[in-house]
Order: structure tokens, then C-alpha cells, then sequence
């Protein structure tokens, strides 16, 4: 049995490293969104509830949605924190708000809507009871 979300609200510190830069000296979107991806499975450890142990019970957790607007660029070394709140969770479905924003200044740098399912292992949603 899996243990219940009990924390609404996430906060991971990360520091840009220069291999997360393009050719053009900027983050590349993809990053960004390997940054929210972390946080969220941050976020999940930190209530108990591990990937591995999902897959190993049969369960997939996959985005169906992502928006993601995007305000500003952090740079190479630039320190930042991914903020998140587990906006919404009902049998079928999760929305995760997270925004991004840089150290000290706390400049917003994206903010993301992302909505996501948990597939069983017949592929039909399917949230672990304790979930």
C-alpha cells in the first residue's frame, strides 16, 4: 500500500549547469521541462510515494497536458527554485501549477500548468487506492 499525499506545496533549489546550454548560450525547452519533471518526482518521494514502487505495482504515471509559459531565460550557473502545488487530484486525473524562478532575485522565469494520469496496467486510469 502506498502512502497518502499529505503536502500540498514543493520547493527544490537546483543551480544551472553549463552542459544545459544550447549552441546558442540559452536553456533549451526541454530542460526546463526535465527541471519541472524532477521536482514533481521530488515532490512525490518526499509524501512516500516513489516511481519504482508504482511500476513495480503496475502504475504509470504519464502527462496528458503541459502549458507552459515561458517569461524569461536563466543562465549558465544561475541558482533558481521550482516551485509546485498540487492543484487539483481526483480519481482519473492530477494538475500540477509549477513556476520557476531565479535566485536572489526571484524573477519568474516559467510557470506551467501540467495535468497528468496514472495508468493501470490495462492502460485505463486508474489513481492507487491510498494515493
Amino acid at each position: 500500500m502506498l502512502p497518502s499525499i499529505e503536502t500540498l506545496h514543493f520547493a527544490l533549489k537546483m543551480t544551472v549547469r553549463d552542459y544545459e546550454l544550447d549552441r546558442f548560450g540559452v536553456i533549451n525547452n526541454a530542460v526546463y521541462q526535465n527541471y519541472l519533471e524532477h521536482t514533481r518526482h521530488m515532490f512525490l518521494e518526499s509524501n512516500g510515494v516513489r516511481m519504482i514502487d508504482l511500476a513495480e505495482r503496475g502504475f504509470s504515471p504519464v502527462i496528458t497536458k503541459a502549458e507552459i509559459e515561458y517569461r524569461s531565460s536563466l543562465q549558465s550557473r544561475t541558482d533558481f527554485v521550482v516551485n509546485l502545488e498540487l492543484a487539483s487530484l481526483t480519481k482519473v486525473k492530477f494538475v500540477f501549477m509549477q513556476e520557476v524562478r531565479s535566485l536572489p532575485e526571484d524573477e519568474l522565469i516559467i510557470s506551467a500548468r501540467i495535468t497528468g494520469t496514472i495508468l493501470n496496467s490495462s492502460g485505463r486510469p486508474c489513481f492507487p487506492e491510498s494515493f
